[in-house]
């Protein structure tokens, strides 16, 4: 019979006890196992059960999520839309009825006050105009300014200030925080200026140009019936110029981004128009007796110039000078009877030139391309030559083109 010894029934016991916490006779190194946790093969049940979550989070809440985004920005763009609907036809409503409008007036010498600012500082829907028309007073010597404003919701107004030789007239409309809520609320403002010109200068000093220059205001310049004895230098900036047909002596209109159109009905000494990123559209008669070198000067860049002129046999020694840098030259000149020494120069830049000449042209042309086609229409006659002679060996007239980059057309008759 076996005996036990006190050491092995301690190990039993021990060996017992291990057993009973691991009946499917487990080592009982595994109660604390080495885990690596730089391993990633253990926790890959647990992030499989993240990423099953997550997935499924994905797939139910995604489409719900872009369901109710969808039906915000719908519900934002439909206030909006019907923001600037309301804005639209409000602003229309305001514009009909400025003429019923109390203006603002003030007047100033020009040959003091030379020159007219005017600025549009707008942070939302505006219509603003700037008128140039003549007084029926044939007494008044100054210049007259008419300025009306119609609001709603808002609280436009205008600053006047001096400074030398200027007066500054600032059209202010909201600010920042205004334009955000003209997003959403209805906010208009429209303005006119009108600029009331004299039909003669105070003869006891020296007559000065007039000069206005205006940011933000389309021009209309108005129909007048006296012609207007002074230099008149209009100079605009994100503007149209409309011209309404006037009579001035001599005139300089310029433009920033915007286009130019109307006409002259007559002219004395000459008229200079230019314009950036915008297109020239007039027609211009001269027809002053005895005038001398009245001269017509046309000049484009980014834009086409459409030119018709009439010049009648009173004038001697008619210039024409058009340009254009990337636009058409599209002109129409009908010169006099008698008419020989008109001096015709057109340039072109990446544009083409279309002349009519009405069979009224006399002297010399010549035209120079550097890469298009050159054709020449004398009556039936249809050629390419780039110059000649056209009308008496007498004649002193001179017809200069050059073009590059494009096609030249000409029709002396």
């Amino acid at each position: 019979m076996s005996s036990t010894s006190p050491k092995d029934i301690k190990s039993f016991t021990k060996q017992s006890l291990v057993d009973e916490r691991f009946p499917n006779n487990q080592q009982a190194n595994q109660v604390n196992p080495n885990y690596d946790f730089n391993d990633n093969s253990v926790p890959t049940v647990i992030e499989g059960r993240k990423s099953r979550n997550r997935n499924r989070c994905l797939f139910c809440c995604t489409p719900k999520v872009l369901m109710i985004i969808s039906v915000i920005y719908l519900i934002i763009g439909t206030i909006h839309t019907v923001t600037q609907l309301e804005v639209v036809f409000g602003c229309r409503d305001l514009y009909r009825n400025l003429d019923s409008t109390t203006p603002s007036t003030f007047s100033f010498d020009q040959n003091t006050i030379p020159t007219l600012n005017v600025k549009v500082s707008a942070y939302f829907n505006r219509y603003d105009e700037l008128w140039i028309s003549q007084t029926n007073d044939a007494l008044t010597t100054n210049t007259t300014v008419q300025i009306r404003m119609a609001t709603r919701n808002s609280n436009s107004q205008f600053e006047t200030n001096y400074t030398p030789g200027a007066y500054n007239l600032n059209l202010s409309k909201g600010n920042a925080f205004e334009n955000f809520l003209s997003l959403w609320a209805f906010k208009c403002a429209v303005s006119r200026v009108e600029v009331i010109l004299p039909q003669q200068v105070d003869v006891t000093t020296t007559s000065s140009p007039i000069n206005i220059n205006s940011e933000g205001l389309d021009i209309k310049f108005k129909q007048n019936s006296i012609l207007y004895p002074y230099m008149i230098n209009l100079k605009t900036t994100s503007s149209d110029i409309d011209i309404e047909n006037i009579l001035t002596t001599d005139a300089k209109i310029q433009t920033t981004s915007g286009d130019i159109k109307g006409s002259i009905s007559s002219l004395q000494n000459g008229i200079n128009i230019e314009s950036t990123n915008g297109d020239i559209n007039v027609k211009a008669n001269t027809n002053t007796i005895g005038v001398i070198n009245p001269k017509i000067g046309l000049k484009s860049t980014s834009g086409n110039i459409d030119l018709e002129l009439n010049v009648s046999n009173n004038v001697v020694n008619p210039i024409v000078d058009v340009s254009a840098t990337s636009g058409d030259i599209n002109t129409d000149i009908n010169l006099a009877n008698g008419i020989t020494d008109s001096q015709i120069t057109i340039e072109a830049t990446s544009g083409d030139v279309d002349l009519k000449l009405h069979d009224t042209f006399e002297g010399q042309y010549q035209i120079t391309t550097t890469s298009g086609d050159v054709n020449v229409g004398i009556g039936n006659n249809k050629n390419h030559n780039r110059q000649g002679r056209i009308g008496s060996v007498n004649s002193q007239g001179s017809l200069k083109i050059g073009v590059t980059s494009g096609d030249v057309n000409v029709e002396f008759s």
